[in-house]
């Protein structure tokens, strides 16, 4: 006796619970260009494009910053209420006396939350 129809529905199954689980994944992630050098926790990360994803722990969040696969700095972050819903990514940073800058703040498209880095809120 054949049953196939079993075996099935649990591919069918294990694809939408894998598909939840990328959708959930892309949610937590986006892809950020830097245009200038910027400082995080004393890492220096250099102009170009990161991926950057948060782990939230309401209102913290562990934020991981990667560049060609590589983590390239890791940091505290704290989710902070916005008047305002944001059109576009955007990095928000500090100029410094020395001339450098330190990141403080991502403002993500279609949220009105920031993660915002250090005392800044």
């Amino acid at each position: 006796m054949k049953n196939n129809g079993y075996r099935g529905n649990i591919w069918v199954v294990l694809a939408i619970l894998l598909a939840a689980c990328l959708s959930a994944a892309a949610a937590n992630s986006r892809t950020l260009s830097f245009k200038t050098a910027v400082k995080l926790n004393g890492t220096d990360m250099t102009p170009g494009f990161y991926l950057v994803d948060w782990v939230s722990h309401s209102p913290e969040a562990t934020v991981t910053f990667r560049r060609n696969g590589q983590v390239v700095a890791t940091a505290a972050g704290k989710w902070v209420e916005r008047d305002t819903r944001y059109e576009t990514d955007s990095v928000v940073y500090t100029n410094n006396a020395d001339g450098s800058h330190t990141l403080v703040e991502l403002r993500l498209a279609g949220m009105k939350q920031v993660l915002v880095f250090g005392e800044r809120s």
